[in-house]
């Protein structure tokens, strides 16, 4: 059952986007996958897109959460982006990364919480060997992590206007 986040803390909220907003948002981005789906893998979708949205970025996301009985991250109080504006209700930002999530999981069920070795490189030119993780906290789904970029904290850089 999907039960939206409507901005007020609901209790038991298990998805940021309703369908009728996902689909607008794909239909809008031409992304046939969504709409030749199942309502009921649209659905799972989007409930998987948004435990993994909070899953990642929930010890990013600026603020508090706005109730300790609230089934999502989003409403948060004393929660501001990077210009500084205060962020109220969900911000579009997680929404449309909701939707960008949704869409990768409707591809793969899983696929955003499954381990990555993304940041691992290994080179090895004769006797020198040399190893490093690349990770940066960045996503390897860059349209996700472009929604959320003036959400999630980044060191000191989040200020009150």
């Amino acid at each position: 059952m999907l039960t939206v986040e409507t901005g007020v803390g609901v209790a038991g909220a298990n998805s940021y986007v309703s369908l009728a907003a996902a689909l607008a948002y794909h239909a809008d981005r031409g992304n046939s996958a969504w709409w030749n789906a199942s309502e009921v893998d649209l659905k799972a979708a989007l409930v998987r897109a948004s435990a993994a949205i909070d899953g990642k970025y929930g010890e990013l996301w600026p603020g508090i959460r706005s109730s300790e009985t609230q089934g999502l991250d989003w409403p948060r109080d004393d929660a501001y982006d990077r210009d500084g504006y205060e962020l109220t209700l969900v911000p579009a930002g997680v929404l449309a990364a909701t939707c960008e999530a949704a869409l990768v999981e409707l591809g793969e069920a899983g696929a955003l919480t499954k381990k990555s070795d993304a940041g691992l490189r290994r080179q090895k030119i004769g006797a020198i060997e040399q190893e490093w993780s690349g990770s940066s906290g960045d996503t390897a789904f860059p349209a996700i992590s472009r929604a959320l970029s003036k959400i999630i904290k980044s060191g000191n850089t989040m200020a009150r206007r």
